[in-house]
């Protein structure tokens, strides 16, 4: 039974067999301004700020990248174009949940001249939480499939607990006050390092469930 003891489905290891390398990690980091902080934005619209890409090779080696616009521009485009030059032109992008596709799919219909591109990254995404939800379960999980959930009961030496931010309402709430509100740098770059550190945990986290899941497949 699921709800009290480990479950391995059967199709978990072709599950995980499903990508091809490069395999890349990616998460996104949002605001939503109530008030439109840029032109053609809208109330409450999600904005994109920061995304950070681990990038697993076949041999084992593990890259990590990643982007956060530090001023108050508007920083869609150069989000895209950043990390369409990281994500390159090959290899699956794992992510945890139908969130970045949403995300990548307003910013291939807010830019016509990236849309192409946006497009293919769209259709190399992997979605690392369904195959989770249909082919593994841990009573740890206490019913939630939510990465913050799913970590600690699959790889309990990879937490949240040490990063200064550990959740994305958090991450959202520090970055408006770090371009909009807060004036001195050092305080500054304290939020720009912990909102690094939780974006850079998150695609870290699909790197370490990957590798575990496919030790408990056999």
């Amino acid at each position: 039974m699921r709800d009290n003891r480990e479950w391995i489905g059967e199709g978990l290891r072709s599950a995980l067999e499903k990508i091809t390398y490069p395999v890349h990690h990616l998460d996104f980091e949002t605001f939503m301004p109530a008030v439109p902080k840029f032109g053609d934005t809208r109330p409450y619209q999600v904005i994109p700020t920061q995304w950070s890409n681990h990038i697993e090779h076949p041999e084992g080696r593990l890259d990590h990248a990643e982007y956060l616009c530090r001023d108050g521009r508007d920083p869609r485009e150069e989000l895209a174009v950043t990390l369409l030059d990281s994500l390159g032109g090959e290899g699956s992008i794992c992510v945890y949940s139908s969130y970045e596709r949403s995300v990548l799919e307003r910013l291939a219909e807010d830019f016509p001249s990236l849309r192409k591109d946006l497009k293919r990254v769209i259709a190399r995404l992997w979605d690392l939480h369904m195959v989770i939800r249909d082919h593994y379960y841990h009573p740890a999980f206490e019913g939630s499939y939510s990465i913050k959930a799913v970590l600690p009961a699959v790889v309990p030496s990879l937490s949240y607990a040490d990063l200064a931010i550990r959740d994305g309402g958090v991450a959202a709430c520090e970055y408006a006050r770090m371009i909009f509100t807060v004036s001195d740098w050092i305080e500054k770059a304290q939020i720009e390092e912990a909102l690094l550190r939780y974006c850079e945990r998150d695609t870290l986290a699909m790197v370490e469930l990957r590798k575990e899941l496919k030790k408990r497949a056999g």
